[in-house]
């Protein structure tokens, strides 16, 4: 690989290729400096000196799951005396908890004893309360498990979603979009081939999601690269995704952890690659960036914006997911410390909602 010449691609309209990208991801880290500073130059011609976050809370429904990825922590058995199954009254509570939000983030496990109906009553009663909010709400599997059970298509499934004030799909469940690799750490979970299908059926009916890659477990560079090209294909097929994030696997409280031996969480010098190398393959493709401060801490997700990033995600409120995983980076952020964090490492902080509409007036693109 001619390292200059693969660097200058973005700049010129040209994309990288996938055996590109591996090659980048390959590289040690006294020869990574020029993929640095490549990615956070195209970061601030497509974004300028922007950071932007969004003001959110999450919900999870119910934490029982008759899924067992090996890479969760959060999940009890259907039967466990800690199951639960929130109703639409105590989403609607929960969800008011924080007046003013934009986006409720609600996903949940695959509990049998839950419904599309179940789900819909919870959507349309969010969306009755609070018609402002955005319902940012469920993974390409938990469609598929719905739908399969309700006996209807996903695209049937997304109209009946959107009658009852849905707004967008939360692009989890990727993992690693790479069959080999899914069969060891999430072997139930469903394929590639339809997890994009499901995705490409939303993007068609006008519904956006996000674009995620949990990395840092048994994975190497080419699955990495083979994941980027599956979202880049489709983000060129569709437009439908709004952002990229990029998380790394929290091992301590996980069976996957145990299982490879995996103490400790990525090193941020491998998160910062990934990061760098994501901005330059996407191009101006999909020119959302997010890194995550629940999984790396504040400081860290900080210093991660002079890698390409330009997205802080949101104030969450109750993540659950990381901190289940053995993650101690907290729960929640108010609005006053995202900001303050952006200015900190230099950058212009600008509040969004799910969609990327800057809800900040008269922002300055550099």
């Amino acid at each position: 690989m001619d390292l200059e010449k693969t660097l200058q691609k973005p700049f010129e309209g040209h994309l990288i290729t996938e055996e590109e990208a591996t090659a980048l991801l390959e590289l040690p880290r006294e020869a990574r400096r020029p993929v640095h500073e490549a990615a956070d130059r195209l970061n601030r011609l497509i974004n300028g000196v922007r950071v932007s976050y969004v003001f959110n809370r999450n919900i999870n429904f119910t934490n029982a799951c008759s899924s067992a990825c090996a890479f969760c922590g959060y999940r009890v058995d259907p039967h466990d005396e800690e199951a639960f199954i929130l109703s639409p009254e105590e989403v609607v509570r929960i969800a008011g908890l924080v007046p003013g939000i934009d986006e409720v983030c609600m996903v949940g496990g695959l509990n049998p004893r839950v419904t599309l109906r179940d789900v819909l009553r919870i959507f349309a009663a969010v969306h009755e309360a609070y018609p402002h909010v955005h319902i940012h709400a469920l993974s390409p599997m938990e469609i598929e498990y719905y739908s399969k059970r309700a006996r209807i298509s996903p695209r049937q499934m997304f109209a009946r979603l959107l009658d009852a004030g849905y707004g967008s799909l939360c692009g989890t469940a990727a993992e690693i979009l790479v069959d080999e690799v899914r069969r060891i750490i999430c072997p139930t979970k469903l394929p590639t081939a339809r997890w994009v299908e499901i995705v490409r059926t939303a993007h068609e009916m006008g519904i956006r999601s996000t674009a995620t890659i949990l990395f840092g477990h048994i994975e190497r560079p080419e699955h990495v690269a083979r994941h980027l090209a599956v979202l880049r294909n489709l983000q060129a097929e569709t437009g439908g995704f709004t952002e990229f994030i990029p998380l790394v696997f929290i091992p301590y409280k996980t069976a996957l952890g145990r299982t490879h031996g995996i103490r400790e969480v990525l090193p941020k010098e491998e998160v910062f690659l990934l990061y760098s190398v994501a901005r330059l393959f996407f191009g101006r493709l999909l020119p959302n960036l997010q890194t995550s401060w629940c999984k790396l801490g504040l400081d860290v997700a900080a210093e991660s914006f002079a890698y390409g990033v330009n997205d802080l995600g949101g104030t969450l409120m109750s993540e659950n997911i990381t901190r289940a995983a053995g993650g101690g980076h907290g729960e929640s952020l108010t609005l006053d410390q995202i900001a303050a964090a952006i200015r900190a490492a230099g950058r212009t902080p600008v509040r969004r909602d799910t969609l990327y509409h800057y809800l900040d007036a008269g922002v300055e693109a550099r």
